[in-house]
């Protein structure tokens, strides 16, 4: 598992920077517009052509295009996995690129179909932002093609990075909006226009290390309906289009749940849901990533129980850091959210409406983002009706648990429904994977599992006790502003440092695998930082 952790290092640290940018963009928006019915027409708006992002950027066509592309580079040559990816792209584009301009033409029936109760101005003006950013499900595409190449051949911090290009000229776009004093319809048609733009940058930016690799993109349109590789792409992705639709509408119906709920939960759940992925980012996204190129490899050679070590080794660091972030989120999440978004137009009432949320999301980090490593493995194999049962299973009980619970428990019930989906997610892709791969579980596990246990009951006390004591000093100090928010980035960096260490301190006395190369991470990132500012 060591060697795993330590492979994902470097990646997760360029998501973590991709992440936490996101956050500020989050925190920007969120006092530009606020939480309320204007940010809930932005939320739906680049809820439209975002539809997609799982499907082709973190999905379907990441779990059937490495592997394929893998194989070309193994079993053939590198000019054939080019002429491969170019066919892939040509395709892609001219799917999106109609899909985009039915969205244009129908964007306010879309927009009625999302959303359930909502007066006409409102529906009007989420139609207009959703026509500015439609041409984001083309940009994704190309971008999810080109990130498929890198990876495939072990490049993977541009594309990590990539989304810290778009973060940062959100950041810019909020902040030049900020400034000019532009409010209400103004910013938000000025945020979705710098939206657009930033992730023309975003995808562009993977050109100079495709260029290094040799690969000069091309879009090629003869032989795609009869390229073996293209076959083999489609006939994957097939069933995994049918499980992304099953969860867009669960997206779609779970909008619709919220959107009745009155103004402000559907962008309060979309702002919970930013908190929440930026473990999943770091370290779901980041060992997916890494696992399905090392298991799309022992595949590619036929090494099944290699497939299914490195699949462990995954999973086993996966258990490590996310269940840290899940006790981390629950006990802090009211100054979490108070930091990153209270201010402006975001209110104390907003603060803790996110909270509630975020909580409740924090629960289904763990199977969560142990579907992304257990999921690609089945596409290795010319298996992905699996996970296309295991998706659609966790779709309809997410769906039947928010129509059964939604006006009881409010905006957070939607977010537990999430939680409740993946958990019958991953149970079934466990189940499936027992049966056709092979068993993942190793000796020593339940010791393991009782000392991860313990560490995470002594961090949630750690962090408990300290946020009471820090939370009472900050009252007594009554700071405001500026003052007020530097004052709360530092007690809870303190904090967070402090459970950091009881958590590993626990491990470590345990002798838990990957414990020490946890407790050398923070050194190792600043030994980075310095070389780099060297």
């Amino acid at each position: 598992m060591a060697g795993t952790l330590q492979s994902s290092g470097s990646l997760s640290v360029a998501v973590a920077v991709s992440r936490v940018l996101g956050l500020v963009r989050e925190s920007l928006k969120a006092r530009l517009i606020g939480a309320g019915a204007l940010a809930d027409t932005y939320a739906v708006a680049f809820r439209i052509p975002n539809l997609l992002r799982d499907l082709l950027a973190e999905g379907a066509l990441s779990s059937a295009f490495v592997p394929t592309f893998t194989a070309s580079l193994v079993q053939e040559d590198r000019d054939r996995a080019h002429r491969l990816a170019d066919l892939a792209l040509a395709g892609l584009l001219l799917l999106t690129g109609a899909l985009t301009l039915l969205g244009v033409i129908f964007a306010e029936q879309l927009v009625w179909l999302i959303t359930s109760g909502w007066d006409h101005e409102k529906v009007i003006v989420t139609a207009e932002l959703t026509r500015i950013m439609m041409p984001l499900m083309m940009l994704v595409s190309v971008g999810a093609v080109w990130t498929g190449v890198l990876n495939a051949q072990r490049r993977y911090l541009t594309p990590a990075y990539a989304p810290a290009v778009f973060n940062i000229l959100s950041v810019l776009v909020g902040g030049g909006l900020w400034l000019a004093g532009f409010s209400g319809t103004q910013a938000v048609l000025g945020w979705s226009i710098g939206t657009l733009a930033a992730g023309l940058a975003q995808t562009f930016m993977l050109m100079p290390p495709l260029w290094r690799l040799g690969y000069r993109p091309r879009l090629r349109l003869t032989g795609l309906w009869t390229h073996p590789g293209i076959r083999r792409i489609v006939i994957q992705m097939l069933p995994a289009v049918l499980g992304i639709a099953a969860l867009q509408l669960n997206i779609f119906v779970n909008t619709r749940f919220a959107a009745s709920l009155g103004d402000g939960p559907v962008a309060q759940i979309e702002l919970a849901f930013r908190i929440f992925y930026l473990p999943i980012g770091m370290f779901g996204v980041a060992l997916a990533t890494i696992t399905t190129t090392q298991v799309s490899e022992e595949a590619a050679r036929g090494d099944r129980s290699g497939l299914v070590q490195k699949t462990g080794e995954g999973l086993s660091a996966l258990w490590m850091l996310t269940t840290a972030s899940t006790v981390g989120l629950c006990v802090l999440a009211r100054p979490i959210v108070a930091l990153l978004y209270e201010g402006g137009e975001f209110t104390a009432a907003n603060t803790v409406a996110v909270a509630d949320i975020l909580r409740a999301y924090a629960l289904g980090l763990v199977p969560y983002s142990m579907v992304k490593i257990v999921a690609p493995a089945f596409y290795t194999l010319d298996r992905p009706r699996l996970p296309l049962l295991a998706s659609l299973t966790a779709v309809a009980v997410t769906i039947g648990f928010n129509a059964a619970t939604y006006q009881l428990l409010g905006a957070p019930g939607l977010a537990l429904g999430t939680t409740v989906g993946a958990l019958f997610n991953i149970g079934l892709l466990r189940f499936f994977y027992h049966k056709h791969v092979g068993p993942l579980a190793r000796p020593g596990r339940w010791r393991e599992l009782g000392w991860l246990l313990l560490a995470n009951l002594a961090m949630a006390a750690a962090l408990t006790l300290a946020w009471w004591g820090v939370d009472l000093g900050l009252e007594r100090l009554a700071l405001s502003g500026l003052l007020h928010s530097l004052a709360l980035a530092f007690a809870l960096t303190l904090v967070i440092g402090l459970g950091f260490a009881v958590f590993v301190s626990v491990l470590g006395a345990g002798d838990f695998p990957g414990a020490a190369s946890l407790a050398r991470m923070p050194a190792g990132l600043w030994r980075r930082i310095r070389r780099r500012r060297a």
